[in-house]
């Protein structure tokens, strides 16, 4: 089959948006189908006596427990400020965080026709020329592309039908609703799931690593939102799965202590995390939790031109920058759709993580851990851009999927 290589023009976008562009802001929703931000708290105990105790507590204090929180010994509950300052006062809490609500980072443009292409994306990092070097868009046998490499999409879900995605799809979780399944009801997740391993099928598109594993962790609603709580849950249920790869395409100005530390425990189980910087530029400081956090690397967004994107957040926290304008990749219902955002840069180093470790990177740190093998070969191979070595904009320059998933530098 014969190349077709698509470059979009970049978008000259200027409203600096943290939501999905098909819904205002909104919240995720209350217990009764309304925004409810400051009622969702998120009750971190002293020590661990069992849930019976918990429940106890929470019944002694009067909130409404919504679900357990066992990885980090806490629960998230429903309170009135009485109840609030109740838990706060109990000498069985170590402490009460806001269960804060975090956005996925996408500008949104019109969709083109459905069209077989290679992203340009995945051109412009090289992933292509991992596992398909005579250019024919088909993977070279033997090739690395990721496969069996565990990568969850922690976002609205996936097309669980989708004809690009369903090969690829491996299993996953609804931490909103745990009996329902995780089947995307926005398009965001489908969309970074592409990104990250859309099969090299002759459909639709390839992605960066298009035989890795995907797992459906959906922790936002309909609406691109989505609780903190529910996003600690899902980080649960990928170090007890044996996930490598965790992609975050949201965000929240909002540092929540319990967000933070089950992120901690995330790492030190040996995950890679990888998040989007956000869409708040061209101010500065502007990186949003998680990828604030150390143990996340933060993506920014860039164009066509290797330009930072006018809306790309930045700072000190930056790590990695990505293609973020103008993707073409899968959408929900099994279609296909062009977005912005460094949501859709995140997934870009999410695939490139894949190859790396797909690669045979073994050698694990003092920790018996590999992420952190992985996390310096991704900065070791970055093309540097902008000021020389590590800068705000572009941290340590744009991933280069072919030196990361080949370990062999490249004059590209």
């Amino acid at each position: 089959m014969k190349r077709k290589r698509v470059v979009w023009p970049a978008v000259g976008v200027l409203v600096l948006v943290l939501l999905l562009a098909l819904a205002g802001p909104v919240f995720a929703q209350g217990g009764d189908g309304s925004p409810d931000e400051t009622s969702r708290l998120i009750v971190v105990f002293r020590e661990w006596k069992g849930e019976a105790a918990q429940d106890q507590i929470l019944e002694h204090t009067g909130v409404v427990k919504i679900k357990h929180l066992p990885l980090i010994n806490a629960a998230a509950v429903i309170a009135d400020p009485a109840g609030e300052k109740a838990l706060r006062q109990h000498p069985g809490v170590l402490r009460v965080d806001p269960d804060a609500v975090v956005y996925t980072q996408v500008k949104r443009p019109p969709a083109p026709p459905p069209v077989e292409t290679l992203p340009w994306g995945v051109d412009r990092i090289d992933a292509d020329l991992v596992w398909d070097q005579d250019r024919d868009l088909v993977l070279d046998p033997g090739a690395n592309a990721g496969e069996g490499v565990k990568v969850a999409v922690l976002d609205t879900g996936i097309d669980l039908d989708h004809p690009d995605l369903q090969a690829n799809i491996k299993g996953g979780i609804n931490t909103i609703h745990p009996r329902k399944s995780p089947d995307d009801d926005n398009g965001h997740g489908t969309h970074v799931a592409g990104i990250i391993a859309a099969a090299d099928n002759t459909v639709g598109v390839v992605g960066t690593a298009p035989k890795a594993w995907l797992y459906a962790v959906k922790v936002l609603d309909r609406r691109g939102s989505g609780y903190i709580s529910d996003i600690i849950e899902g980080l649960d249920w990928c170090i007890r799965n044996g996930i490598q790869i965790v992609n975050m395409s949201f965000g929240t100005a909002t540092d929540v202590p319990s967000l933070h530390e089950a992120l901690v425990a995330a790492y030190n189980s040996g995950l890679v995390l990888v998040a989007a910087a956000g869409n708040g530029g061209p101010q500065d400081d502007t990186v949003l939790y998680p990828a604030k956090y150390e143990e996340v690397i933060a993506v920014s967004a860039v164009d066509g031109t290797d330009s930072i994107a006018s809306w790309s957040s930045r700072g000190p926290e930056v790590e990695l920058a990505a293609p973020g304008v103008d993707i073409y990749s899968t959408f929900r219902s099994g279609t296909y759709r062009v977005l912005s955002g460094t949501s859709m840069a995140s997934p870009h180093v999410a695939g490139t993580a894949a190859l790396a470790i797909a690669s045979g990177i073994n050698d694990a740190n003092d920790n018996g851990r590999i992420n952190d093998e992985v996390r310096e070969r991704l900065r070791l191979t970055a093309d540097d851009l902008g000021d020389p070595a590590k800068d705000d904009l572009y941290g340590y320059g744009l991933v280069d999927a072919e030196e990361a998933g080949t370990g062999t530098e490249t004059a590209r």
